[in-house]
């Protein structure tokens, strides 16, 4: 996948045609398989950043691209504000396109110089995108977070003296490491605990969370995952495990669509 770079002519694409005369980068949501009429005329009915997204494929492709031709794509960074909103609606049109058909995610500020340029990229990868099309299919993204309830700290009696001040605190320092211990190996656990054939990427957890996972599942898995959290946790009730919404296969295609992309062309 290509950066900004010198103009170029567009040909032909299907289905949507980008006339010579309003060439412009084409701001790249997602790669998806070439879509039936009736989903064509929804995702075209979707609102993008700026205007509605067009499907764009070269001839004897069966990859299609969803995108938004953006004659300024540098304009997405013209303020904070004009960023977040940006970045959410890049996610929400993903989202949206997800619900409806498999879709290899493109991250926020993926540009095409031309339908040209994209055209070449899709029919040199096509058929490397359709095996991972064929990969995801049917499944979904979820995210699960591990929170430990913290546990409250023994504090030694200040009417204590001497030995028995000193004595008391050694105590606490125990029973602090013991607990330590025990979430630790908890952690670890609950790490091992799925089954070794699912597609899991492990993440640093954020503030306040001690575990982040991501699942590829599909839908009996996750009814699955499901049911194994819930004996877990009634085993493991200083724990709390929230699940995520069905999300796009974010972190499970970046590899595949970052290999050629030595930067994001918006920052």
């Amino acid at each position: 996948m290509q950066p900004l770079e010198s103009a170029a002519m567009t040909v032909p694409t299907q289905p949507d045609r980008i006339p010579q005369k309003e060439a412009s980068p084409l701001y790249t949501y997602a790669f998806l398989p070439q879509p039936d009429p009736k989903l064509l005329q929804f995702i075209q009915q979707t609102e993008g950043i700026q205007q509605s997204i067009q499907v764009v494929s070269p001839v004897g492709s069966r990859i299609a691209a969803a995108v938004e031709p953006m004659q300024n794509p540098e304009s997405l960074q013209a303020s904070d504000e004009v960023l977040v909103r940006s970045a959410l609606r890049h996610d929400q049109v993903i989202c949206r396109l997800f619900a409806q058909i498999p879709v290899l995610p493109l991250r926020f500020g993926t540009c095409f110089l031309s339908a040209e340029k994209l055209g070449s990229h899709l029919l040199a990868r096509q058929v490397e995108y359709e095996q991972t099309l064929t990969a995801i299919g049917g499944r979904a993204e979820y995210c699960l977070k591990g929170m430990v309830q913290p546990q409250p700290q023994p504090d030694p009696q200040s009417s204590l003296s001497g030995t028995a001040y000193l004595l008391a605190r050694k105590q606490a320092y125990l029973q602090q490491q013991q607990v330590q211990v025990r979430q630790e190996q908890e952690l670890a656990e609950l790490q091992q605990l799925w089954p070794p054939t699912w597609p899991i990427q492990a993440v640093d957890p954020q503030s306040e969370e001690a575990l982040r996972l991501y699942f590829l599942l599909t839908p009996a898995e996750k009814q699955q995952a499901d049911s194994i959290s819930q004996t877990w946790l009634a085993q493991h009730p200083n724990w709390q495990l929230d699940w995520s919404t069905p999300l796009p296969p974010y972190h499970f295609v970046r590899t595949l669509r970052d290999q050629d992309e030595p930067g994001d062309p918006l920052r």
